[in-house]
């Protein structure tokens, strides 16, 4: 099924591809990347690192929630061009509460680092880390403007700089036996530069202001959405919150590390097709058919991008743990497996909540989001008792399912969407293909060299169940979507292009 519209919506389908195309492409080289240095970490720095360093951002990551309100996301659903003084009005709220938090975080690190059993040496962790707020806050306008504009391309490039520069960072520390500081010392150095490039690719008229009218309505919209970010705050950080008072930062470090490979091969696509899927969604409101037809490809494409990685590196993750990782990480395995349930889930949440909030539906999306969190922490409570730390990753692969089913409902009822083709058959191939490989890898895998070919070889068994599964469908529709890919390759942003569709007011 490929999208068939004129005009407008075809324009807007093939921005979205070429936005989509620079995302995967950055993650085309950054995942590679991000596994190489995560596995000279792992074998350099030991759990409690990673543990310290995941308590130390998830206080981080609460603060910078608390820096925007929602106030960014407003400004790209908002159909007008922003003012001058709804810029400054979000940038100002933005930088003050950054810098209170910055000096929030350094009075309370004592006892924080108490109840989360950090040592005394990692105590200064979490307001050196904090200075990333401020920070982040100078590139907030600027990537706001990017996002508006669709100008994936340009982030890209940025992110990609940024990322290369923790990881060069980071490993440098590390190797240098700066232990957790290495993270530290690699965020800060990461979000400077990345601020600077943002700032240099989309300026605006930078100053202060605080507009009350432009502050209401912003919230309005902005207040909901960002509540929603709430809700994913206290869930994607359940292990920091849950296993740190209760098994210490050695428990919370293998949690990290389960979650981290799973993220790394399936999440780094959902976060570079996620980026696109809210304002293409939002600026395709206005056509209900137009609006569906978007979200089915862009739940397909992610399930197909998303679900062969996950069910091949579960099918393999015992040998990958003994041959890249070394065993110190095995007590976390059975964790992977219930954090890889959470990114297939993961993958579809992202989407689906986004075209909610695209509809102009934040609150609802929001109810939605809180039963998720509720059944999180319900479900965690319950399990840890009697699985310990492997309790919260299996909660996470259970609880997932609840707004799934629930986003699903509701948005059947607004735009039609066929879900079959989007989700179910993907998801079914990908269950194949884990039963498949991993009655292959116990008989073939036994050296770096054998595992390589083991994953090549699930990714054909992937191709091969689809095909069982779709037959000559699967074909029709790569055909048909070529064509419409290659223009969106072709298609460039010009600079004078991208200034128009950035649209930064002048002063």
């Amino acid at each position: 099924m490929e999208i068939r519209a004129d005009g407008r919506t075809a324009e807007l389908a093939e921005r979205t591809i070429r936005g989509a195309g620079a995302m995967l492409l950055r993650q085309a080289i950054t995942v590679p990347l991000r596994l190489l240095v995560n596995i000279l970490l792992a074998r350099q720095l030991v759990p409690t690192d990673f543990g310290t360093y995941a308590i130390a951002i998830f206080f981080v990551s609460t603060a910078t929630l608390f820096t925007d309100f929602g106030l960014t996301a407003a400004l790209i659903q908002k159909r007008d061009r922003p003012t001058p003084v709804e810029l400054r009005t979000a940038f100002t709220v933005r930088f003050l509460l950054a810098v209170g938090l910055v000096l929030l975080l350094l009075g309370a690190s004592a006892p924080l680092a108490t109840l989360f059993r950090l040592s005394e040496a990692s105590r200064p962790v979490i307001p050196w880390l904090a200075l990333v707020l401020p920070i982040g806050a100078l590139g907030s306008i600027s990537m706001m403007l990017l996002e508006r504009a669709l100008a994936y391309p340009r982030l890209a490039q940025i992110e990609i700089a940024a990322l290369l520069l923790f990881h060069v960072t980071a490993l440098a520390l590390a190797y240098g036996g700066f232990g957790v500081w290495s993270f530290v010392g690699a965020a800060v150095a990461s979000e400077s530069v990345r601020a600077v490039l943002l700032w240099a690719s989309a300026r605006w008229p930078l100053g202060f202001a605080v507009d009350g009218s432009a502050l209401r309505a912003a919230l309005r919209f902005g207040a909901p959405f960002q509540a929603g970010t709430w809700t994913s705050l206290l869930r994607d950080h359940m292990a920091s919150l849950l296993a740190g008072p209760l098994f210490g930062p050695r428990a919370v470090g293998f949690l990290n590390w389960a979650h981290g490979v799973a993220y790394h091969v399936s999440q780094a696509f959902t976060e570079a097709l996620g980026r696109v899927s809210f304002p293409s969604l939002s600026r395709a409101q206005e056509d209900r058919e137009a609006f569906g037809r978007l979200l089915e490809k862009l739940l397909r494409a992610l399930l197909l991008l998303v679900t062969p990685l996950l069910a091949v590196t579960a099918g393999v993750i015992p040998w990958i743990v003994a041959f890249l990782y070394t065993e110190k990480w095995a007590p976390a395995i059975p964790a992977f497996y219930g954090f890889a349930v959470r990114m297939l889930g993961g993958t579809l949440t992202t989407p689906l909540v986004a075209a909610l909030n695209a509809w102009g539906r934040p609150r609802q999306a929001l109810k939605i989001l809180v039963a998720w969190t509720v059944s999180d922490w319900v479900m965690a409570l319950l399990l840890v008792g009697r699985y310990g730390f492997v309790g919260v990753a299996m909660a996470y692969g259970v609880s997932v399912w609840v707004p799934v089913v629930w986003l699903i409902r509701v948005l059947a009822s607004i735009v039609s969407v066929n879900w079959t083709y989007a989700l179910v058959r993907p998801m079914v191939a990908g269950a194949m293909t884990f039963v498949l490989l991993r009655a292959l890898a116990e008989r073939i895998v036994s050296d770096l060299a054998s595992l390589a070919a083991g994953v090549g070889l699930g990714l054909l068994l992937y191709v091969a169940c689809l095909l069982l599964l779709e037959r000559k469908a699967l074909l029709l529709e790569l055909r048909a979507s070529v064509p419409l890919i290659l223009r969106a390759i072709r298609g460039t942003s010009s600079a004078e292009d991208l200034h128009d569709r950035v649209g930064a007011p002048g002063r």
